[in-house]
């Protein structure tokens, strides 16, 4: 029997990464379980920015900063993001009050988990993206406990760009850059998985386990066959939309 339709939302997400922490953390040395996190969601990080590089580059567009922002994957409700431009140009300075991870751990009691996958994310998505881009990361919510500022080097956000980024976000590429939670909730899944895998061995299936078991106890166990069907997908490469 098919399992029905799951809504799975940024939310999920954000428990799916603190359940993986917190099981790297308890079974691993505090420092061996810090290293590990921050090579895994670096490694996330800088597929996801690959993938909007190709698709940029598939619609003729150069791998500006300004181009980065039109190609973001994913997509949250309207009241669920708050997130202001301080700055535009030369730089684009950008402060984020509210995002649905921060909150999603802040309601769990978990942001001592969650603060490893902001520590790393942003820089390796643009990374990812362009490695000749700059990204300044002076604070996020989850480790400083002040709105996230992040100031994106040279990004020149004159009215002709915000205009082509505002035609950009709606028409082209438009909601094609969008992929689906569960798309993004087996890409982290897998991507923590092999990194896990390659650094604690024989280890490295008690500490999913445990991870799995702590994720299905927030939901159910249907919830893990959406992160099992990415298993086989290359997340190195774009994706075919469903």
């Amino acid at each position: 029997m098919e399992h029905p339709q799951i809504q799975l939302t940024a939310s999920h997400h954000a428990l799916l990464f603190s359940s993986i922490a917190q099981s790297v953390l308890r079974h691993l040395e505090k420092e061996k379980g810090e290293m590990l996190l921050k090579n895994a969601v670096r490694r996330y990080g800088r597929q996801r920015g690959r993938r909007m590089g190709l698709r940029a580059k598939n619609n003729g567009h150069s791998l500006t900063m300004a181009t980065y922002f039109a190609y973001g994957e994913w997509e949250v409700g309207k009241n669920e993001m708050d997130a202001r431009l301080k700055e535009k140009t030369p730089h684009a300075r950008l402060n984020v009050f509210t995002c649905p991870w921060h909150v999603t751990w802040k309601e769990n009691n978990l942001l001592a988990y969650g603060k490893y996958f902001c520590k790393e994310i942003d820089t390796s998505l643009v990374e990812g993206f362009n490695p000749n881009l700059k990204i300044e990361i002076r604070s996020t919510q989850t480790n400083d406990g002040i709105p996230c500022d992040f100031i994106f080097r040279d990004a020149g956000l004159s009215w002709v760009k915000l205009l082509k980024l505002a035609y950009q976000k709606k028409i082209h590429p438009g909601r094609q850059a969008i992929m689906p939670w569960e798309y993004h909730i087996g890409h982290l899944y897998k991507t923590m998985e092999e990194e896990i895998r390659q650094t604690t061995g024989n280890l490295a299936d008690k500490i999913l386990n445990t991870a799995l078991d702590e994720f299905a106890s927030l939901f159910s166990r249907k919830h893990i066959t959406w992160i099992e069907k990415y298993q086989n997908t290359d997340f190195d490469t774009l994706p075919l939309k469903p």
